[in-house]
């Protein structure tokens, strides 16, 4: 399983966000699954995480963890005992909307970990601006 390292509205390297399915499948692969939604999003599925594409410049804009490897400033998220405290750290006010904890400043969300569940553990991570018209809808998660 591949290694990533997350830097906010970047993108988990070796990947970036603005990258094509072409460019990303040169890093890491063609993927296991493709799907397009109504809206001409693309998502690609892979082992352990998946990425999605917006459908009108066809550019990365998110990528999704389930497990592996996931690193920030030299720390394996899925690997610490309590990510929300660590992550605080460098956004002291997260957000939470629909069962998620957003860390608006990181351009990074945690399911599953607040809660305990297991099965709906996961980590995203995406580029500038793809929340903001939800902002409104957030509320701080204390």
């Amino acid at each position: 399983m591949t290694s990533f390292t997350f830097v906010p509205f970047v993108g988990p390297s070796p990947l970036r966000f603005g990258m094509t399915p072409e460019e990303v499948a040169a890093l890491v692969g063609d993927p296991e699954r493709l799907f397009h939604d109504p809206f001409g999003n693309r998502s690609e599925s892979r082992a352990g995480y998946s990425l999605g594409y917006d459908g009108k410049s066809g550019q990365l804009t998110e990528a999704v963890f389930l497990k592996g490897e996931l690193l920030f400033h030299g720390v394996n998220l899925f690997a610490i005992a309590n990510v929300i405290d660590c992550l605080r750290q460098y956004d002291a006010s997260p957000q939470m909307a629909v069962g998620m904890i957003f860390f608006v400043k990181l351009g990074l969300r945690l399911s599953g970990f607040h809660d305990g569940d297991e099965s709906q553990k996961a980590i995203g991570v995406t580029a500038r601006g793809h929340w903001d018209e939800f902002l409104e809808d957030f509320v701080p998660f204390v």
